[in-house]
């Protein structure tokens, strides 16, 4: 089992700072007042995690993407991906962000809920594009467009690779959801 050891005893000045920030920046959203493990473990690297932790709270707390659109980019990587950690820890912020039980349950069994509006339902198109590692066609991307603009399409590819780093962490270093967290049914 590959684990990484936690270097939290040992962060001081810029890096103790940077830990403390980003914990503070996704208490509201995650409901818990410390960081999640898997930035826990990336503080073995604190440059590496400074820089992704800047770029996470970037797309979820200053984007152009409303908060349901990017939660349930989120959840449609996760569930695409069977990152179960993320997954886990994205059912507050999705709830939080008005997506209702049945959408979450459609969209982990692997569904594209017509219930959601024509921009949410192309989110999710995209990401399977992403997924699927093929271009985004030009009809689909003029949907989500029109709604969010080129910025918003960027932020739906970049949260895609930014999840991909967050499942790989997870997976590479067998990083458990944290008690209290729902468990994935994946």
């Amino acid at each position: 089992m590959a684990s990484l050891p936690d270097p939290t005893d040992s962060l001081t000045g810029a890096d103790l700072e940077t830990f403390n920030h980003m914990a503070s920046a996704r208490a509201h959203a995650e409901g818990r007042a410390h960081l999640g493990d898997v930035y826990v473990n990336m503080f073995n690297n604190p440059g590496v995690a400074a820089k992704v932790g800047a770029l996470g709270e970037h797309l979820r707390f200053h984007g152009v993407l409303p908060d349901a659109v990017r939660e349930l980019v989120i959840l449609r990587f996760a569930i695409r991906q069977g990152f179960a950690y993320e997954w886990s820890h994205h059912q507050r912020p999705a709830r939080l962000a008005g997506i209702g039980d049945a959408v979450i349950a459609g969209l982990t069994a692997g569904e594209v809920p017509n219930s959601l509006p024509d921009a949410s339902q192309a989110a999710l198109e995209i990401v399977d594009c992403v997924v699927a590692k093929q271009s985004i066609p030009a009809d689909l991307q003029a949907r989500f467009v029109g709604a969010y603009g080129a910025a918003g399409i960027i932020e739906v590819v970049v949260l895609c690779g930014l999840y991909a780093t967050m499942g790989y962490m997870t997976t590479a270093f067998d990083i458990a959801v944290e008690d209290g967290l729902p468990v994935a049914p994946f």
